[in-house]
């Protein structure tokens, strides 16, 4: 499900935001999308991945965030499950530059796809999906899709060629499977 809003004034904007219901809102180009809680299943994707994920950002001195906001103007951002980013970007509402990497879980009927060349626009080094029902793994780029190994397997190279696979009903990190 999605709810796209066309038209909503900024007294209405002001209330959701006011009440918290705005946390995963995006605006594509002056267009409100709402976007609904993320699944059980989801959030455990999120979170395990952002725990695993932590150590190996931070020692190579990037920062890493969940559901935080990647703009390109005031009017037109969208909110990835995770975003790797340098420091430098950063911004008291988000990132305002080039993230490193972007993680996108996949649910049915999102939009996820939709944001993919969006986030490559912004400088994006590589775009990671995850089917949150199969966990399917797809790397993309600015120089288009990366193929995944015969495994299911991807190497993050904007990570230092950390190693993500599909694994039995989990996903592993440099081998190491995560608890979904």
């Amino acid at each position: 499900m999605r709810a796209v809003v066309l038209d909503m004034d900024e007294r209405s904007i002001a209330e959701r935001h006011r009440l918290g219901l705005d946390k995963r809102d995006e605006m594509w180009k002056g267009v409100l999308h709402v976007v609904p809680p993320a699944s059980r299943r989801h959030q455990s994707i999120e979170a395990a991945l952002l725990v695993a994920l932590w150590p190996v950002v931070r020692g190579r001195g990037l920062l890493v965030q969940p559901e935080t906001g990647v703009f390109a103007a005031a009017d037109d951002y969208r909110v990835p499950d995770i975003v790797v980013y340098s420091e430098h970007v950063g911004s008291e509402r988000g990132i305002d530059g080039a993230p490193v990497l972007v993680v996108e879980i996949r649910s049915p009927g999102d939009e996820t796809y939709d944001k993919v060349p969006w986030y490559l626009e912004r400088g994006a080094e590589e775009v990671l999906v995850v089917d949150r029902d199969s966990l399917a793994l797809e790397l993309l780029t600015a120089e288009g899709p990366v193929v995944a190994e015969d495994d299911g397997c991807v190497e993050l190279r904007s990570l230092g060629s950390l190693r993500i696979c599909p694994g039995d009903g989990t996903l592993l990190v440099d081998g190491t499977p995560l608890e979904l």
